[in-house]
């Protein structure tokens, strides 16, 4: 959010704490409304992948047809199977985040049949998703524009939308962080009201709000916790800075 709102030298950090604070409020607030934001958010994400589809196939410029043995630097590209592995660490993580439903399966009506429901459905959408996403970017960059392109996303709305769509890459970049953010803050503190069931020295944790179904001491915990590494990031931040223009100048500039 720096890059479309920026709120000084320190904005990073003033976001991050902003954004900890008020889903942290919410969802101590209850579950219903917990739930209605990350619904709220996801819907926004989808509907961001979405756009990025509808980008792709059919407002990105024809890009020619580049053969896929070669490489951006015209260079014959490697054996398909070399690198195969490194790819598949990062196709995992983005199926990843479905194991998280077991946090919740307790307070899920009818788990029996709805938690096997509800996870074949959002990984299907989600593999869904995930294969229109990468063909749009191959219509709309081409290969060997995938090939050099540091960030694809960003690269295929700019090139749709001009600075417009780096802006809105931005905001889709930052919707997607408070999703998997909020949806932390609910399995998190279930995982810490567990801890303080089993543990009587943390039995402060253990305690749960019947009336709106959180565990309201253990969101309290993990919020504060949040909070300070968030300061404490910032802090370490510009003290490595501050260090590192005390080093000697390197060759032809100064090292800051």
């Amino acid at each position: 959010m720096s890059r479309v709102i920026h709120l000084g030298p320190q904005s990073s950090p003033i976001w991050a704490a902003l954004v900890v604070a008020i889903l942290t409020a919410v969802n101590y607030v209850g579950i219903r409304e917990g739930k209605l934001t990350q619904n709220f958010f996801t819907f926004l994400e989808c509907g961001g992948l979405v756009l990025i589809v509808i980008a792709g196939f059919f407002l990105a410029p024809q890009v020619p047809v580049v053969a896929a043995a070669q490489s951006a630097g015209g260079e014959t590209a490697k054996s398909w199977y070399e690198g195969a592995g490194l790819a598949m660490i990062f196709v995992l993580f983005t199926y990843g985040g479905w194991n998280d439903a077991a946090y919740i399966s307790a307070e899920v009506r009818d788990r029996e049949r709805n938690m096997a429901r509800s996870l074949f459905l959002s990984i299907g959408l989600v593999m869904l998703l995930y294969v229109l996403v990468n063909l749009a970017y191959l219509k709309g960059l081409g290969f060997a524009g995938v090939a050099k392109s540091d960030a694809v996303a960003a690269d295929l709305l700019a090139k749709v939308w001009g600075t417009a769509g780096e802006k809105l890459i931005s905001v889709m970049i930052a919707i997607a962080a408070i999703t998997s953010i909020n949806g932390s803050i609910i399995v998190g503190a279930r995982s810490n009201y567990a801890l303080g069931r089993d543990w009587p020295l943390l039995a402060y944790l253990g305690q749960w709000d019947a009336t709106t179904g959180t565990p309201r001491n253990a969101m309290l915990v993990q919020g504060a916790i949040a909070l300070s590494l968030v300061v404490l990031g910032a802090i370490l931040k510009e003290g490595s800075r501050a260090w590192f223009c005390t080093l000697p100048p390197c060759s032809g500039g100064s090292s800051c």
